[in-house]
């Protein structure tokens, strides 16, 4: 039944990726995809823009009072792209573009005939807020990816790269030079963009495509020089042309950012509590094309903490990289399959992994994170298209220092480590087709018997090929990667039984646990594509993971030992009508299976959206889940069964471009007789309370019932295993605070703080009987007698077993902050004063409710550290 129901699902994907013809002509003269001829005509016109050569340089202060701007061509004819697609934009834009043998220089004029609400607020780098305008550069002229520079009214900058699709990334930071201000009749903005932060082929004429956009935020509205319909399947193949630019400096320059911190924490365990850091990060222009980034001995400690987190799940949590290292370019080297990523940076100096046991006379002092002794990056991509990234890194052998009394002594906590990523893509038919692959590795030096449980190597390969056709209105995408994981048979049990695979489970015919193995090998895979554009669209995936890969030494996998089948059907209508501006319904549907065949997840989903011409928004889910077996809940027990639950959320938000913003709603789970019971409430607001100062704060509040939580596993007579679960009430209060004042778009103030609570009590404890079975009856074994003496249970079961455990109950309280002066007083160049501060309190009871246990949070004992960090930029 089960090898019937995949090769269903399966072939009605690919039949449906594949009813469409790959060999239809991609001519990109004539855009046709919408059904309204206006926006077709607008969209399929060609605009070309010529640059002026100028031979002295501009003062970039907004304003547009020098001469060289009256040399250049004031182009506008703006259109609309939204509300009113293809319609004359409510206020007129133009744009001048000059250029001389090192710089790109861009000009804008925003008129505007009601001045006093245009909104120039400040904020955070590459945060887009109030009005604002910008270009985008296609200098690689793949139609794929762009160079995006933003200035706002404010004069605040914003840039990333275009991925290719509706993708950006906004964590890569050129050194630039913008300014803008606001004027009698208009807004205006100067941007000097060095062509060394943009990446070329060494041609003597350059032909890059070009986009240019404003954003009015009052109305919501984007007007652009080249008309990109909004409801297009990309974006940069419809570009204008950039034309006239010739003889510039192709050179690459070397840039370097030196650093210099002092670090002082006051009520550390180390005797050393002041620390003394210097690095270097830079980059080298190996060509026009490919640039070498660098680091020595990094220092992160400006960077925001990760949010509070409690997971009672077997899954591994998921924190975003905020190192900006790690963060630019990393679009050549993403390689991502749903959750799943065969490049996670942040395994790269990641906390160390063994702790060392104590006696009661001693006390320990280790580091946070492993040092990164350097790290070398290759990015870039060539005329012929072809992208390459390379990441190399060596991370060292950290030691954990123990006291017993006036003694000490160290011991080794993560050994010295090699991490390796190489990423080719290759561009064919105009970028239509990319065709790629990946290979990533570790390799760590092991000396300590004690470090055993660690694999002393992984490799990871991949390849990939997406393909578009009709204009990029239909695509497909598909990915295959092997993964090989080496070491002592202890590092291959380690693994074997992990959360990821669970090779353990009794149940499982198709896992076969093996001690002895010395290695563990396995492979996975996506394919996905369909219609992504216009006002139906479905896109149809099937995923799969055999039992033994793994990706987490340099990767992330949240799980192996499953087939997943999708499909996404969505009606979009972007045309305002009545008191809608827009709209949209979907309807997903998903079947999961393990790797042999059992039935994990049926899943349907339906998600609606609104958007009113008052600019507020609602969005409305209903969920339904169905033939729930959880095959990781008993943490390598066998299979779970699972009630069907029911999901509801709506959220709504207010108008944006107001001063002030409301936003939240309810999320409900629930099941038949309530076995499941979630209730989450979110609460967001932004306050702007000046140009300069906003507050904005989301606060969650959950109280969840779950009937099948599990508690731990249990030895039991003839050393057999059971599995003990009790029912969970749990209730927990998160709220994340963030105080910004800006001074200037250099100058800045900004506080954060991520105060959690969590308190949690079981009552209803019982063993598993038979895990599969839809009988609640049959599915445990109820206590008989039940007694808890000094926070421990002594229990006897139905079948007369008895045991004893602990009391499972929790109070977790953690608040994390950090207060950040920045000034960047030169482009590239910053100087930061930092302090954080964190609390965290984990106990096994629960003697007061979640909201005390919250309030109580500034009266634990905090740990703070004081940083002054400097660095300069600059390039030879």
């Amino acid at each position: 039944m089960f090898c019937q129901k995949s090769r269903i699902t399966l072939l009605t994907t690919l039949s449906f990726l594949l009813s469409s013809s790959f060999i239809q002509g991609q001519s990109n003269a004539t855009y046709n995809l919408s059904t309204d001829s206006a926006v077709n005509l607008a969209a399929s016109q060609k605009r070309v823009y010529y640059a002026s050569f100028i031979t002295e340089k501009v003062r970039i202060d907004g304003l547009l009072n020098e001469n060289q701007w009256e040399s250049g061509k004031w182009s506008g004819g703006f259109i609309q792209q939204q509300p009113k697609q293809a319609q004359n934009p409510s206020q007129e834009t133009e744009v001048c573009v000059l250029y001389d043998q090192d710089n790109l220089y861009i000009g804008l004029k925003c008129y505007d005939n009601e001045p006093e609400k245009i909104r120039s607020v400040l904020s955070r780098r590459d945060e887009i807020s109030g009005d604002i305008a910008g270009v985008a550069i296609d200098s690689y002229a793949d139609k794929r990816t762009a160079f995006e520079f933003d200035v706002s009214a404010a004069g605040q900058k914003v840039d990333m790269m275009h991925l290719g699709d509706y993708e950006w990334d906004y964590n890569w930071d050129a050194v630039w030079d913008g300014k803008a201000t606001v004027q009698d009749s208009m807004w205006t903005v100067e941007m000097k963009i060095p062509f060394s932060q943009l990446r070329f082929s060494d041609e003597e004429e350059q032909v890059w495509g070009i986009h240019v956009w404003r954003w009015i935020d009052r109305h919501m509205e984007e007007s652009q020089w080249k008309l990109i319909p909004i409801d297009a399947p990309a974006m940069v193949y419809l570009f204008g042309e950039l034309r006239g630019i010739k003889g510039i400096n192709s050179k690459r320059k070397m840039e370097f950012l030196p650093y210099g911190s002092t670090k002082y924490s006051p009520n550390t365990d180390l005797k050393n509590k002041t620390n003394y850091d210097f690095g270097l990060d830079g980059k080298i222009g190996l060509s026009s094309d490919f640039t070498l980034d660098y680091t020595i001995n990094p220092d992160f400690g400006q960077v925001e903490a990760d949010p509070s987190i409690l997971s009672l799940t077997s899954y591994e949590v998921f924190y975003d990289e905020k190192r900006p290292f790690f963060l630019e370019g990393n679009n050549v080297l993403d390689y991502s399959l749903g959750r799943d990523l065969l490049f996670y940076s942040r395994r790269i100096g990641r906390a160390p992994v063994y702790t060392p046991s104590l006696n009661d006379n001693q006390t320990m002092s280790l580091p946070d994170n492993t040092a990164i002794i350097n790290a070398l990056k290759v990015t870039g991509k060539n005329k012929k298209g072809l992208s390459v990234g390379v990441v190399q890194s060596l991370t060292a052998k950290e030691k954990a220092t123990i006291y017993t009394g006036n003694e000490k002594e160290q011991q080794t906590i993560e050994p010295l480590s090699n991490y390796f990523v190489g990423r080719v893509k290759q561009d064919f038919n105009e970028g239509n087709t990319v065709l790629g692959g990946i290979v990533t590795s570790s390799l760590r030096a092991i000396d300590d018997d004690h470090l055993n449980f660690l694999p002393k190597s992984a490799f990871v390969g991949g390849i990939d090929l997406q393909h578009n056709w009709k204009k990029r209105k239909y695509f497909l995408d598909l990915k295959g990667f092997y993964s090989r994981i080496d070491g002592s048979e202890e590092a291959i049990t380690e693994l074997q039984t992990a959360p990821q695979h669970y090779y353990q489970r009794a149940d499982a015919d198709h896992l076969k646990f093996d001690p002895n193995r010395t290695d563990l090998t396995g492979h996975g895979g996506q394919i996905r594509g369909g219609k992504r554009s216009g006002k139906f669209r479905a896109i149809g995936s099937f995923n799969w993971r055999s039992p033994g890969v793994d990706l987490n030494d340099l990767g992330y996998l949240y799980q192996a030992d499953y087939l997943e089948g999708d499909l996404e059907l969505k009606y979009q209508v972007n045309k305002p009508k009545g008191i809608f501006r827009d709209y949209y319904l979907e309807l997903s549907q998903k079947h999961q299976w393990s790797y042999g065949g059992e039935q994990t997840k049926e899943e349907i989903e339906l998600h609606g959206f609104l958007r009113f011409t008052n600019l507020w928004r609602i969005h409305a889910f209903l969920e339904h889940d169905y033939n729930l077996y959880d095959t990781r809940e008993l943490r390598g027990g066998p299979k779970l069964f699972k009630d069907p639950t029911w999901e509801s959320r709506l959220f709504f938000q207010s108008n944006n471009a107001k001063d002030l913003l409301i936003a939240g709603g309810p999320h409900w789970i629930w099941s038949k007789n309530d076995l499941y019971k979630r209730n989450n409430y979110t609460f967001y607001i932004r306050w702007q309370i000046s140009d300069r100062f906003n507050i904005n704060s989301q606060t969650d509040i959950e109280q969840l019932n779950d009937y099948h939580q599990y508690v731990r596993q249990l030895r039991l007579a003839h050393d057999s295993k059971g599995y003990l679960v009790g029912e969970l009430n749990r209730k927990t209060i998160s709220t994340t605070l963030r105080l910004e004042y800006f001074i200037s778009p250099e100058i800045s103030l900004q506080y954060y703080a991520n105060p959690y609570a969590s308190v949690g009590s079981y009552e209803k404890f019982r063993r598993v009987n038979d895990g599969s079975s839809t009988d609640l009856g049959t599915r445990y074994w109820q206590a008989s007698n039940l007694q808890l003496e000094d926070q421990v249970y002594t229990m006897t079961d139905q079948q007369g077993e008895t045991y004893r455990f602990s009391n499972p109950d929790f109070n977790y309280q953690e608040l994390r902050s950090n207060l950040v002066a920045r000034w960047e007083f030169r482009p590239g160049s910053t100087l930061f004063l930092v302090w954080n501060s964190n609390r965290l309190l984990y106990e096994r009871n629960t003697n007061h409710s979640v909201s005390q246990s919250y309030s109580d949070l500034f009266g634990l004992k905090s740990e703070h550290v004081f940083m002054i960090k400097f660095n300069y930029w600059f390039s030879l």
